[in-house]
C-alpha cells in the first residue's frame, strides 16, 4: 500500500509540473504573439488602407479535434493596394504553444515576392523563427535588388543558430536570404529587430514597385501558381497539418483560397 501511495504522490507531482510548464509556455507565448501581432498591424495600417478579405465561415476559426482541440487557429484576412492578400494567423497548438503567422501575397501587377512568416514559441523558452521570401518568377529589377539587400544584410546575425529542416524543393522558389532557425528567448530582441527589418523592407519595396508589363504580370501569376501546386503536391509543415485537419479537399481549398487567395 505504501508503494501505491508513493506512486500516486509521484504521479500528482508530475501532473503539477506538466501543468505548470504548459501554463508558463502559454503565458509567454501569448505575450510574444501580442508583441508581433500588434507591431505588424500597426505598420500595415500606417502604410496601407486595409480592406477585409472574405474568408469562408468554416475557415475563419478551426478547432481540431472539436471536442478536445489540439489545434486552434483563427485567421484575419485583408487586401490593399499592391498587396493582393494579407493573412495573419493566431494559432495555439497542444494547448500551450503559440504561433504567429503572416502571409503577404502581392498584387500580380507589381514585381514583388511573397512574404511568409512563422514564429513558434515552444516550452522552456524555445523559438522557431521562419521568414521566407518566396520569389517563383525571379523577375529581376533594381527595386527588388535594393530591398533584398537590406534583408540579406541581417542574415549573418542568425548564422550561429541551429537550422530547421527544409524540403529539397524549396530552393527552386525560396530566396537564399530566407531564415529557418531555432534558438531561445535570450535572442528575442534580436529576432524581433530582424523581423522588423524584413517587414519594413518588404513594405517599402511594395510602395516603390513599378507596374509590370502584362507579359511579366502573367509570368508572376504563373510562378505563384507553380509554387502553390508544388507545395500541395510535395508538402510542407503547415500544409501537411491542414491536410490532417481538413482532409485533402479541404487542404487544397484552404491553401489556395485562404492562404494565397489565388482562386
Amino acid at each position: 500500500m505504501k508503494i501505491i501511495k508513493w506512486l500516486f504522490y509521484i504521479f500528482i507531482v508530475i501532473v503539477i509540473i506538466i501543468v505548470a510548464i504548459a501554463v508558463s509556455t502559454r503565458m509567454e507565448g501569448n505575450r510574444m504573439y501580442a508583441k508581433y501581432a500588434s507591431y505588424t498591424q500597426e505598420v500595415l495600417e500606417k502604410n496601407y488602407n486595409l480592406k477585409p478579405s472574405t474568408v469562408k465561415e468554416e475557415y475563419q476559426h478551426i478547432a481540431y479535434p472539436k471536442a478536445f482541440p489540439l489545434f486552434d487557429i483563427s485567421v484575419n484576412s485583408y487586401q490593399s493596394d499592391r498587396l493582393g492578400k494579407i493573412n495573419s494567423l493566431d494559432a495555439t497548438m497542444f494547448f500551450c504553444m503559440k504561433m504567429f503567422t503572416l502571409m503577404i501575397r502581392p498584387d500580380y501587377g507589381y514585381n514583388l515576392p511573397v512574404l511568409s512568416v512563422d514564429f513558434i514559441f515552444t516550452p522552456f523558452g524555445g523559438r522557431v523563427f521562419v521568414i521566407e521570401v518566396i520569389d517563383p518568377a525571379k523577375i529581376a529589377d533594381e527595386n527588388k535588388k535594393i530591398y533584398y539587400g537590406k534583408m540579406k544584410a541581417r542574415l549573418p546575425e542568425v548564422a550561429q543558430f541551429e537550422s530547421t529542416g527544409q524540403r529539397d524543393w524549396y530552393k527552386d522558389f525560396v530566396t537564399d536570404f530566407s531564415i529557418h532557425k531555432k534558438t531561445d528567448r535570450k535572442n528575442d530582441d534580436l529576432l524581433f529587430d530582424i523581423y522588423k527589418t524584413y517587414l519594413n523592407a518588404y513594405i517599402d519595396m511594395a510602395k516603390n514597385a513599378k507596374p509590370l508589363t502584362p507579359e511579366n504580370s502573367k509570368k508572376l501569376k504563373q510562378g505563384l501558381e507553380t509554387y502553390v501546386s508544388t507545395l500541395l503536391s510535395k508538402g510542407g509543415p503547415a500544409v501537411d497539418v491542414f491536410k490532417q485537419i481538413l482532409g485533402p479537399e479541404g487542404q487544397q481549398e484552404y491553401v489556395r483560397t485562404v492562404m494565397f487567395g489565388i482562386e
